[in-house]
């Protein structure tokens, strides 16, 4: 009878919110058997989080990331955790047709310059970055060796901060006593363990946060991943335009305001979530429905709601 006490103890909850990592707000949730367990695990992710803001940090010039960048055309060796991004930026890239690249951000830097100026920009400012993103970024070599190609500007963003999140919440939940996690880092979550949670879909026509919820969605050891127009943009010559541009013709993202996925890892949702936006509703349901274990939400403007083949399955009654 000793040990009753022990096995009707409740487990211990922790939430913890921390500020400006991976550029936003990142929220930790832990339950575990003991307040020691959950602490200990809460220190195991931090850690897991500040080891790869070493690799993958785009603002960090001395990141693996940066560092490779400064170097186009030289053989490099290069972590498994960063060839394993650069391998999935190559599969989504493929997979999206060319919505998601890793190169947008040079449209961006296009868009912003223009911005300054107080016009769009000229096609033929684009004409010449858009041709460049036609062309292969980077060679993975075996053995873990990377070669970039270009000397254009580029991002891991669509997918840098979900593979983080997945790798904090894997790593916390591997801990002893630990029995359910959650991780959010602004919006973007992965959850393992637990009875999971519903999670409110903002209507992304408005920046306002007492809006109502276009509807809910459910969450359990999976992720969710996020992207629309209502708190992101570029003001352009008294124009609002999307944060996101379509590649392929350096263009903003005018017909889809939101899209809210759902997927079981955080790098996957965050793919399909920038990606879908691009494609449009036709195309990205079609890859939504082909992406295993995917459910997705397309909003476009003017409030239509189009949802993938496996949503309905997710939205509580």
């Amino acid at each position: 009878m000793s040990r009753l006490p022990a096995l009707l103890r409740p487990p211990y909850r922790l939430r913890s919110v921390y500020e400006r990592l991976l550029g936003t707000e990142v929220e930790i949730q832990i339950v575990a058997s003991t307040r020691r367990a959950a602490e200990a695990a809460e220190q195991v992710a931090l850690a897991e989080l500040e080891r790869l803001n070493a690799v993958l940090n785009r603002f960090d010039p001395e990141s693996e990331w940066r560092r490779m960048l400064s170097r186009p055309g030289a053989l490099q060796q290069v972590s498994a955790d960063l060839r394993t991004v650069l391998a999935l930026a190559t599969h989504w890239q493929e997979a999206s047709h060319g919505a998601l690249h890793a190169g947008a951000d040079a449209l961006g830097a296009v868009w912003a310059a223009a911005a300054r100026r107080g016009h769009p920009p000229h096609p033929a400012e684009l004409a010449p970055v858009i041709q460049g993103l036609t062309e292969p970024l980077w060679t993975l070599h075996p053995g873990g060796q990377v070669t970039i190609h270009t000397p254009l500007p580029l991002g891991l963003n669509a997918l840098a901060k979900g593979y983080v999140v997945d790798r904090m919440a894997e790593r916390a939940f591997a801990q002893p006593g630990v029995q359910a996690v959650l991780v959010n880092a602004g919006g973007d979550l992965r959850t393992l363990g637990g009875r999971g949670l519903n999670v409110s879909v903002a209507d992304p026509s408005t920046a306002r946060d007492d809006a109502p919820p276009l509807t809910q969605v459910r969450v359990q050891d999976a992720a969710l991943a996020t992207s629309g127009l209502a708190h992101r943009g570029l003001q352009v010559g008294g124009q609002w335009y999307s944060h996101l541009l379509d590649p392929r013709t350096g263009q903003p993202v005018a017909g889809v305001t939101g899209v809210t996925v759902v997927a079981p890892l955080a790098v996957t949702a965050d793919a399909l979530a920038t990606a879908l936006s691009v494609l449009g509703v036709p195309d990205g349901l079609t890859l939504a429905d082909r992406t295993p274990g995917a459910a997705a939400l397309i909003v476009t403007r003017g409030g239509g709601q189009h949802a993938s083949r496996r949503w309905a399955a997710l939205t509580p009654t």
